[in-house]
């Protein structure tokens, strides 16, 4: 499997939560609009990698470099998002920090640790 069809698995399960997302959304759910908002972000770094493995030549290297940068984004997402659970921005910051922690896990189980690590 290319990263590449890695990372389309990862796209696949954010387009599932975006719809499940999307079909929460009326007057009384703020959380989801939020919820659609943010995982819209995740999507554009996610196949943002998956642009640079199109122009890469898929060695193991290159696809350490890629995930890593993914991580990395992800990571501070996350660490920023952390941040924000004791400002008024809680309850957001709550619903982006669950979908990114998901995000992360999602990945380290698609690419595999070796991958990582290389």
């Amino acid at each position: 499997m290319t990263l590449i069809d890695e990372l389309v698995v990862v796209l696949s399960t954010l387009a599932a939560q975006m719809s499940a997302a999307v079909a929460e959304i009326n007057d009384l759910n703020v959380g989801a609009v939020v919820s659609v908002r943010h995982i819209a972000r995740i999507m554009t770094y996610v196949s943002n990698s998956v642009a640079v493995a199109k122009a890469s030549n898929d060695t193991p290297p290159e696809r350490a470099r890629i995930v890593s940068s993914l991580l990395s984004t992800l990571r501070q997402l996350e660490s920023d998002e952390r941040m924000q659970l004791d400002t008024r921005r809680a309850v957001s910051a709550q619903h982006e920090l669950s979908i990114t922690t998901a995000t992360i896990a999602q990945v380290l189980a698609v690419v595999g640790d070796e991958e990582v690590a290389a």
